[in-house]
């Protein structure tokens, strides 16, 4: 049974991707784009596969995108069409839109004409990566909901401190998931009275400021 339904315009590398993605986790996924060859390269992996232009407003009330949990235009190379699609989305009732954005400029753009989120992938990716080569024991961190889900490693200042003491959900707003004691791959069970070793690593949600705060080296 599929979880959810969602549309993508846009087949570009990007899209198809997550098209794909989105199908492999067993949601229903209607694709669409004017280039057939695209189209047709993908029909059999997803649910619906649609050739057409979705700047244009035929196209769009043709595939009442009203009934889709999420409707994500992938067509950055293509600004301006990608502008009259989002436009003939929202008049059309689209409940949600994610665009992906190519610049700063263009999703300033894109959420004052409606965008319910833009995304620039290649700045996200390399934002993260960044801050993985810059922190070195903040080995992943992703925005969640607001907050951050982080793999980060006890660092020198936090050897030798019981959970008890340092009270990480009151006084930084982190809670920890996961622990893997140092030299090990098994996840271990821990407590109030659970000491950490430097090298432990860590799986922690909360606050992304505090989360890199506490677990850098000093």
């Amino acid at each position: 049974m599929a979880r959810n339904s969602y549309a993508v315009f846009g087949m570009g590398s990007f899209g198809s991707k997550l098209a794909l993605a989105l199908a492999r986790q067993g949601n229903m996924v209607l694709i669409c784009d004017r280039n057939a060859q695209r189209i047709n390269e993908l029909r059999d992996k997803v649910a619906e596969a649609v050739i057409g232009d979705v700047s244009s407003e035929d196209v769009v009330k043709e595939l009442n995108v009203s009934k889709f949990d999420a409707v994500i235009l992938s067509m950055s190379g293509y600004f301006e069409d990608q502008v009259l699609a989002l436009t003939l989305l929202k008049q059309e009732g689209a409940k949600k839109v994610v665009v992906k954005s190519n610049s700063t400029i263009q999703e300033r753009i894109l959420y004052r004409l409606g965008a319910d989120e833009v995304i620039q992938p290649e700045l996200d990716v390399a934002e993260r990566l960044s801050r993985r080569l810059s922190l070195s024991n903040i080995t992943d961190i992703f925005e969640f909901r607001g907050s951050a889900i982080a793999d980060v490693k006890v660092p020198a200042h936090l050897e030798g401190k019981p959970l008890r003491e340092l009270d990480l959900r009151n006084k930084y707003n982190i809670t920890i998931l996961l622990m893997r004691k140092a030299g090990s791959a098994d996840e271990h069970i821990f407590g109030p009275n659970t000491t950490l070793e430097r090298g432990d690593q860590l799986t922690v949600f909360g606050n992304e400021k505090s989360i890199i705060e506490l677990f850098k080296e000093r």
